[in-house]
């Protein structure tokens, strides 16, 4: 009997296509160790918290060392896969700097401005923050001895610039509410006049609206990480604010514009019914504007590493309202440190508190080759600058660098 070798082959190789073919699904699970899912269905398996396509990927070392490109390092500038729910949740923002963000519950960041201000002194009291204490006490007190000049300049520029130093507002909304003696009316105001454009940057109602652009953003895309800033938006704001407020009833400072000798009264501990008779004469230090502002750029600016340009854009429009209440008389510039301090104090616990580091495996391409992963691709001018106003303990990264 004579056999027809090729004709055999051909045969056989038709017939193991066609059983393939017709594998059922959990015959296909099972083969899964010996052929690989693909390295898209191995982080997907990760980021829900199946360690079984882990430890798939160790097996598969060797075959993936045939195929780097598998194991290329993800686009640090997208998200990453999507888990079963649809959601994005993980985010890789630089080489080897990898995010997890959990869906928050909804108003679950008022519960948590209690355990904020209750981790803020061992957060921030702490030996290594000396320096920035230092600091601290320092500026405040060189801008303290030329609050006046640095005052009166600034409002001479602005008369030079025919820039109107009142702060007025056009109130759109107002609905009247008490509580006992207190007025608490609810009102809604939009300004009138550049220097109230820039004042109205620090307006509380402004950052709130920044927060809820990120929670509908963040609800429509089904992003944990949009909703997550979201969350710590409103988090580190009213946290600030009642430190803020707290302060400004503690040590009394009279604003510039109501002042009765250079560089303001003190008035320590005023009564609760004096400081609310008229506000203007106590409630100058710390600022709460740039205190509310700095807690959102620090946040956005955290959540949103890979975005280079937030922070100096942040920063320099915190500086123009900076300007507007030197302008317009209501802050001395000694009430800008601590302020600024207590706003990225609080979005730094915030944001610590609403995500968790991922530790990316290493990567089986190079690992024990001594190679290096390649560098990553020369991105635009605009996500090269790094900028931090704070150089000692939480409070780092003082500096700027820009690389081409």
């Amino acid at each position: 009997m004579s056999y027809h070798y090729p004709r055999c082959a051909m045969r056989l190789i038709v017939a193991l296509f066609f059983n393939l073919l017709l594998v059922p699904s959990s015959s296909a699970n099972a083969l899964r160790p010996l052929f690989g899912s693909g390295p898209d269905s191995v982080a997907l398996a990760v980021s829900n918290g199946d360690t079984t396509a882990a430890s798939d990927t160790t097996r598969l070392a060797p075959r993936a060392l045939k195929n780097p490109a598998a194991l290329a390092p993800a686009d640090t500038s997208k998200p990453t896969l999507r888990d079963v729910q649809g959601r994005i949740s993980t985010y890789t923002v630089a080489p080897g700097v990898t995010w997890h963000y959990a869906k928050p519950r909804p108003f679950r960041w008022l519960l948590h401005i209690p355990r904020d201000l209750g981790q803020f002194p061992g957060y921030a009291f702490r030996k290594e923050n000396t320096g920035t204490f230092v600091g601290l006490a320092v500026s405040s007190v060189a801008l303290w001895a030329i609050d006046q000049p640095l005052l009166e300049w600034a409002q001479d520029l602005g008369r030079s610039m025919n820039l109107n130093a009142r702060s007025t507002q056009t109130t759109l909304v107002y609905i009247p509410f008490r509580v006992g003696s207190v007025n608490l009316p609810f009102e809604f105001n939009v300004p009138d006049n550049l220097n109230s454009t820039f004042y109205y940057i620090g307006d509380g109602w402004t950052h709130l609206s920044v927060a809820t652009g990120f929670w509908v953003y963040g609800g429509i895309k089904k992003d944990n990480r949009a909703l997550q800033t979201s969350s710590q938006l409103g988090e580190a704001i009213l946290s600030t604010g009642l430190v803020v407020q707290a302060l400004k009833r503690s040590t009394g400072r009279q604003s510039p514009f109501v002042s009765t000798k250079d560089r303001g009264e003190w008035h320590l501990f005023p009564s609760f019914t004096r400081y609310q008779s008229s506000v203007p004469k106590y409630d100058a230090f710390p600022t709460g504007h740039l205190a509310t502002a700095m807690a959102t750029v620090t946040v956005i600016a955290d959540n949103y590493s890979e975005y280079r340009f937030i922070r100096p854009l942040g920063y320099s429009l915190m500086g123009l309202l900076g300007y507007s209440m030197l302008n317009n008389g209501v802050h001395w510039a000694s009430d800008y440190p601590v302020g600024i301090a207590l706003g990225y104090a609080f979005a730094k616990l915030a944001v610590r508190n609403g995500r968790t580091r991922v530790e990316a495996p290493l990567d089986p391409a190079t690992e024990g080759t001594g190679m290096a992963p390649p560098p990553p691709k020369h991105q635009p001018w605009y996500r090269q600058g790094k900028f931090a106003p704070y150089t000692y303990g939480p409070f780092t990264g003082a500096s700027w660098s820009l690389r081409w």
